[in-house]
């Protein structure tokens, strides 16, 4: 509207509903996870450089047009903390979700409101989001996650280090 568009302005929201979803603030593994489809706008080369020199493993669950590149990449930089789990949907997804610390959204394009942020949170789990489009909307520092500069495997890489070594931080920021 503002930009002077004459037509009628809709807006749908993404949505999950709570009864779907039972939170866990606690974790079974060393994990984190990025659920969603795999294409070069979603920042999962950034994603797996920030990956290099972590001791967690990163799940990767999902299918796309890049997956056989991503794969490449993982083995040309001798990756073995980074997993491709393929497609999961329904319970099969939430139980990789629960048994993370929290999810990853490295987007390099402008996400307006991801259902996998608000997916993580109904499950209990922090953000750790590219500062790009509608992502730190939702991913409010400190608070339900951290930002990060998009296309900055470095800030990245420090941001989930950062949550790492607070695991007290990790359940709060869960919480919230």
């Amino acid at each position: 509207e503002e930009m002077g568009f004459k037509g009628k302005v809709v807006h749908l929201p993404n949505f999950v509903n709570p009864h779907d979803y039972k939170p866990q603030h606690e974790w079974q593994e060393n994990s984190i996870v990025y659920f969603g489809r795999l294409s070069k706008e979603k920042g999962l080369f950034t994603l797996i450089e920030a990956m290099k020199g972590l001791h967690t493993k990163l799940k990767i669950i999902g299918e796309g047009p890049i997956k056989e590149n991503l794969e490449l990449r993982v083995k040309s930089l001798e990756l073995e903390n980074v997993v491709f789990l393929g497609y999961k949907s329904g319970d099969e997804l939430k139980d990789e979700v629960k048994k993370s610390m929290f999810v990853v959204l490295p987007s390099e394009w402008y996400e307006n409101n991801p259902r996998a942020i608000i997916e993580g949170f109904a499950l209990g789990k922090p953000a750790i989001g590219a500062r790009i489009g509608g992502i730190p909307e939702l991913v409010k520092d400190h608070e339900t996650g951290l930002t990060f500069e998009p296309w900055n495997a470095d800030d990245l890489k420090r941001k989930i280090s950062q949550l790492i070594e607070n695991p007290f931080e990790i359940s709060r920021m869960g919480k919230n």
